[in-house]
């Protein structure tokens, strides 16, 4: 793990003001045009990617075919979410004036839909719930994962929770199917959102009508050319997979070791700005060419400070401002920390899970 700190003298007070003023600079209208051309570009070769893998799978002839397609539909399938929907749902992937979600990012995200989430439902649980307290106990639903995981340090402890370093990595693979369960949960009333939120005739309608577009497009359409158990075998491969990609992905930027954690309740010790910082890991900042092939892969999100920091913004944009994020953070004393590899990433994971569930000394 590299952490950045000061060195030089501290500067105090204006943390907030001194990065927005910074990337304000660097980011001049022409750059920040630039940064979405990339994306739109990225965005159709993504789609693209996604619509002929998905055409491989309905038309291969043979095993062999078939598990290639899948496999290629599979990754190009969390592709989607990471580079599209998420910008879209930020919105991102078009410039907006004001932060309310545009019309056209609206639409694009609806991309959420083709890859079996609700974009309402997200925007909630993302942007309003994970954004606004990122890893805060009883707040941040991306930390929470019931009795199953100890996750933060102001979460109970289970006797089973020594193991969780093991038996969560498999269970990742569930979480499309979790997503997927949460939205049609929380129609029913078994789940609930905070703040009172509460779901409408119309909320009701979108989610179950594009719950059923999903299968139909994940089991019905593929049963035209291949037997249904096949298909069947075929789609919860596909979304085993992805989960297990998104899942990993995810807790990669959060939930390591050095991140820091805070108990709901109360108001974490830092500015909103700071605290985005100390709560999130960047990852994977080689200039090799896997980690320059995984940096195009997952939209952004091994560069979950500049993410946090500026979610408004599109991803392709995130390269640019970060050395000025590690200069301001090091300028005002702000720990910015940055896993040199996606391996280190996951490995920090793995200790930070048994660490949680260890069992804890005897008095």
């Amino acid at each position: 793990m590299n952490t950045t700190t000061a060195t030089a003298p501290v500067r105090t007070g204006g943390f907030a003001g001194a990065l927005n003023r910074a990337v304000t600079e660097r980011l001049d209208p022409e750059t920040l045009r630039a940064a979405h051309r990339r994306l739109h570009v990225k965005a159709v070769i993504i789609a693209a990617w996604f619509l002929a893998s998905f055409a491989g799978v309905i038309l291969a002839t043979g095993w062999a075919e078939g598990v290639v397609a899948a496999a290629s539909f599979a990754l190009a399938f969390a592709a989607v979410g990471f580079n599209i929907q998420h910008d879209a749902n930020h919105n991102a992937f078009f410039a907006s004036a004001t932060k309310r979600l545009s019309p056209a990012n609206r639409v694009v995200g609806w991309s959420m839909f083709a890859v079996g989430g609700d974009a309402n439902r997200w925007r909630y649980r993302h942007n309003t719930l994970h954004h606004g307290s990122p890893n805060v106990v009883g707040v941040d639903s991306d930390i929470n994962l019931g009795p199953l995981a100890r996750l933060a340090p102001f979460q109970p402890r289970r006797p089973w929770h020594r193991f969780q370093h093991l038996y969560l990595w498999p269970l990742y693979s569930f979480t499309v199917l979790e997503i997927m369960f949460n939205d049609l949960a929380t129609l029913v009333g078994a789940s609930r959102h905070s703040r009172g939120h509460r779901t409408t005739v119309s909320d009701a309608t979108v989610a179950v009508t594009t719950k059923v577009a999903f299968v139909a497009f994940m089991v019905g359409l593929p049963t035209l050319t291949h037997p249904f158990w096949v298909v069947v075998v075929g789609a919860l491969a596909v979304i085993l997979t992805v989960g297990l990609v998104l899942g990993v992905v995810f807790q990669s930027a959060h939930i390591v070791e050095g991140a820091e954690f805070a108990q709901g309740g109360t108001r974490p010790p830092y500015q909103w700005h700071e605290w985005q910082v100390r709560s999130s890991f960047d990852f994977s900042h080689g200039s090799g060419p896997l980690s320059r092939l995984f940096r195009w892969y997952a939209g952004g999100l091994d560069h979950q400070t500049e993410h946090h920091l500026f979610p408004r913004l599109p991803h392709t944009a995130y390269p640019l401002i970060a050395p000025i994020v590690t200069e301001v953070c090091a300028d005002y004393g702000v720990p910015r920390r940055v896993q040199p590899s996606f391996h280190a990433a996951l490995a920090s994971h793995y200790r930070h899970l048994r660490a949680m569930g260890a069992r804890p000394p005897a008095h």
